[in-house]
């Protein structure tokens, strides 16, 4: 939508049954928070010590370090509004990097915000009405006084490299020094550049990993994504995703065709 694009990611969409879906559902990390709004019922977190977690019917995600496991727990109609790496700092006037990992109802955070997410959430009757209509809400809510452009620029120059860039060169870039450019994406986009760039040639290695010929997928991915070696990219890719590539694509194949984006 005209008036997001420097916020909003994506939407996407997610509807049927915890019967019909994978038991869990696997979140990678991507480098962009989200909003979330459920129409059916919402999901539990699993813990790593399997405990189960409730989610809110309207929440807030900060950014992902590593795999998060969800599970659905009856009637999913889910809107999912994936927002820019430094979105959120647009809409919430909190540090990010406090949010890292969470899953937190958008209440706790911003009592206006999460008025008006409940307000839309109550009045739609599908997932496609809501999905329009948390755009509107949410662009009412943007400030984008909030987000220093350099840390804007910055983030474009990391998707644009495929996370294929150095810290020092980015500050320069942006006529900041590499601890002030450090500073303001923790405010602002929850981890470290260092990190955002990670993930960045993660998700393009996870691209690759799908689509390749599967005799060239370890070999090819690492060597184009910038991993040293194929151990390398083996390592980073099991401590992001939890697993190693060969599982994941398994996975991959449980869950696909569940997730529509518009």
């Amino acid at each position: 939508m005209p008036g997001l694009t420097s916020t909003v990611h994506c939407v996407w969409t997610l509807e049927g049954h915890a019967r019909e879906l994978a038991e869990v559902q696997p979140i990678l990390p991507d480098g962009r928070p989200e909003i979330i709004l459920h129409l059916g019922e919402p999901f539990d977190r699993i813990e790593p010590d399997s405990t189960q977690l409730r989610q809110p019917a309207t929440l807030f995600a900060g950014q992902l370090l590593n795999s998060l496991s969800l599970q659905p727990t009856g009637v999913v109609a889910v809107v999912g509004i994936r927002l820019q790496p430094h979105g959120a700092a647009a809409l919430l006037d909190c540090p990010q990097d406090d949010l890292v990992g969470a899953t937190i109802g958008v209440d706790a955070l911003s009592k206006g915000l999460a008025r008006d997410l409940e307000d839309v959430r109550m009045r739609s009757t599908s997932v496609s009405a809501l999905a329009r209509a948390v755009q509107q809400c949410l662009l009412t809510r943007v400030d984008r006084s909030r987000v220093d452009p350099r840390v804007g620029l910055a983030v474009d120059y990391i998707r644009d490299a495929r996370g294929m860039v150095t810290v020092d060169d980015l500050a320069r870039r942006v006529d900041l020094t590499g601890r002030q450019l450090e500073r303001a994406f923790k405010r602002t986009v929850g981890v470290s550049p260092k990190r955002l760039a990670r993930i960045m040639r993660f998700q393009r290695a996870l691209h690759m990993l799908e689509h390749v010929a599967s005799r060239q997928r370890g070999t090819q991915t690492a060597a184009t994504c910038g991993y040293a070696d194929q151990a390398h990219f083996i390592r980073d890719f099991r401590e992001l995703a939890g697993c190693p590539p060969g599982a994941h694509l398994m996975r991959r194949a449980e869950l696909n065709g569940f997730f529509a984006r518009g």
